[in-house]
């Protein structure tokens, strides 16, 4: 399982204090490099195949704010990679509670040709096609 710990920064708050729904996009997009350095591809690994990501759809689903300064942690529950990858994080504050999930959708992009791409058969072979469980 890949879980991080964070505090609630005040780059991540809107005007209220709240943690803004860019920021949960942004830490679930930090976890999958994470996950993926845990499976042996860094970010200079990736850069050296001129891969990154285009965001598609991304769906937050909020049932408690985190205020600014807030300990949270998130958790990635899921992540599909095939031709697209398809990911579930929890974030839980100091408590436990869940306080958002989010649902996104990565698309692989080779820097070089300006497009996306199905997964390089280099990472592709390094999970099962199907579901790939670190837990």
């Amino acid at each position: 399982m890949i879980c991080k710990n964070y505090n609630v920064s005040g780059e991540d708050v809107n005007d209220n204090m709240e943690m803004e729904r860019t920021a949960y996009s942004s830490y679930t997009l930090r976890l999958l490099y994470h996950f993926l350095f845990y499976n042996g591809f860094s970010k200079e690994k990736l850069h050296a195949l001129h891969l990154g990501f285009q965001e598609g759809n991304n769906e937050l689903v909020c049932y408690k704010n985190l205020m600014f300064t807030e300990p949270f942690s998130i958790e990635l529950k899921y992540c599909h990679i095939n031709e697209k990858i398809n990911l579930k994080s929890s974030f839980f504050n100091s408590k436990q509670e869940c306080c958002a999930e989010v649902f996104k959708e990565v698309e692989w992009f080779h820097q070089i040709q300006q497009e996306v791409i199905t997964t390089p058969k280099k990472i592709f072979k390094h999970f099962n096609p199907v579901y790939k469980s670190f837990f």
